[in-house]
């Protein structure tokens, strides 16, 4: 299974969508050594008024040319925008292909199908890839699931994507509808899973049973509502390196504290699973240093993720791949 990571995009909906331009480069720079798939960067027009107001906004809501470009600077990954029908920002789709834009996303509504034709007709013309998103896939039936499918593929896209927007499905729903799809269609699947029921995980392998070869993932399960599967579980289960997974792992405190989410509890329960530690077990390696912030996660993590990799780790090297634009003194 091939993981396309939506930290910036998704995680925009934990912090109003206020992360810098710094701090999205570094996201991106971080991604880039983890052997992921895509870099989904945001949004390119923005969200219409029904999914929320957001005033004070960064890059990642509106992705300009100079921003993307800023972005793909820092990396040799595919980079990749979702572009709402529904947007109110102005868009140069020369522009952000010129700038590096790899594919852009394009979600659609059941019963809407439209606006999202007329985009899909201007990007095949400007020669830009696209995959079509169809949300709200539980309000769906099947044959309007399979309908949008082969009709996406009719205007050329390069992939479709399911999105279980509402966090509803079953593994064996979303097993059965992969199944039913991959018959129906020759276009490679996707699956973007919401954690409301805490089946992100479960749904996302029931689509890879079922067919789907994409999934979608955040760093720490960044994302609207109770979040999207988590970018460093994913990791693991698809086998990538242990040198990049611990990176991930050094600089998930950085990142949740970049998007006003940092969770010290959560990550060093996190971290003493990826280790097969018994969870006691850490809070007695240094009971100080775990209660008191990023800085001290990274030095214990650190050591322990050095430890593992049967190695002496080099704590500054370890510690640069882990800043995110804040101070990391002692």
């Amino acid at each position: 299974m091939k993981i396309l990571d939506v930290t910036l995009r998704d995680g925009g909906f934990v912090n109003d969508f206020r992360l810098g331009l710094d701090d999205a480069r570094a996201v991106v720079a971080l991604l880039d050594t983890a052997e992921v798939d895509g870099i989904e960067v945001g949004y390119l027009t923005g969200l219409p008024p029904n999914h929320g107001q957001y005033t004070r906004t960064g890059p990642c809501y509106a992705m300009t040319p100079e921003h993307l470009a800023d972005l793909a600077a820092v990396t040799t990954t595919p980079l990749i925008g979702m572009l709402h029908p529904g947007g109110t920002e102005p868009i140069d789709l020369p522009g952000l292909a010129d700038a590096g834009l790899a594919l852009t996303r394009i979600p659609v509504t059941p019963g809407k199908d439209g606006a999202w034709r007329d985009i899909a007709h201007r990007l095949a013309s400007a020669g830009m890839p696209f995959s079509v998103n169809l949300t709200l896939a539980s309000w769906a039936d099947p044959g309007t699931i399979e309908a949008c499918a082969k009709a996406a593929e009719s205007a050329g896209a390069e992939m479709f994507y399911i999105a279980d927007t509402n966090s509803a499905f079953l593994p064996r729903h979303v097993e059965d509808v992969f199944r039913a799809l991959s018959g129906a269609v020759g276009l490679p699947l996707g699956f973007h899973a919401h954690d409301c029921k805490r089946l992100a995980l479960a749904n996302v392998l029931a689509a890879q049973r079922g067919g789907a070869r994409w999934a979608d993932a955040s760093l720490a399960g960044l994302g609207r509502g109770a979040g999207n599967a988590a970018t460093e579980v994913l990791h693991e289960i698809t086998e990538r390196s242990a040198e990049a997974r611990h990176r991930l792992l050094l600089s998930l405190p950085r990142v949740t504290q970049a998007f006003e989410a940092y969770d010290a509890r959560q990550l060093w329960q996190q971290l003493c699973a990826f280790l097969d530690l018994w969870p006691p077990t850490i809070e007695m390696f240094d009971e100080a240093e775990l209660r008191t912030g990023v800085d001290k996660y990274a030095r214990v993590s650190t050591r322990l993720l050095g430890r593992e990799l049967g190695r002496p780790p080099v704590e500054s090297d370890l510690m640069a791949l882990a800043g995110l634009h804040v101070d990391s003194s002692p």
